[in-house]
């Protein structure tokens, strides 16, 4: 078999065939129409046999006020202090040390 470069295959011409359809006048098309809103039903509510009878009772409004506290009571006990607290003393602020920089010449060490 020989060797065989690839080609693009040749393609069939498109036949048209004739016909006696022909259009003739003009075609009927949509009117243009502008955008309306769609129309809602209307509301319907039906009636009831749910009536007030007599006067409406409400709560009469009260202005807020804050509520009573009870006394703070202190007891008595027997704890006193004697002599006095040691306290920590006033230490004044200072750098800290430091330590020295060490370069060296290679990565030998």
């Amino acid at each position: 078999r020989p060797d065989q470069t690839w080609a693009p295959g040749e393609r069939a011409n498109i036949v048209r065939r004739d016909d006696n359809l022909h259009p003739e006048g003009e075609f009927q098309k949509r009117p243009d129409q502008e955008w309306a809103p769609g129309d809602r039903a209307d509301i319907i509510k039906p009636d009831d046999n749910l009536y007030l009878e007599g006067d409406f009772i409400k709560r009469a409004d009260q202005k807020w006020s804050p509520g009573d506290r009870a006394n703070i009571v202190k007891r008595d006990d027997n704890l006193h202090l004697e002599g006095e607290f040691q306290k920590r003393q006033d230490i004044k602020w200072a750098p800290g040390d430091r330590a020295a920089v060490v370069k060296r010449d290679d990565n030998l060490h």
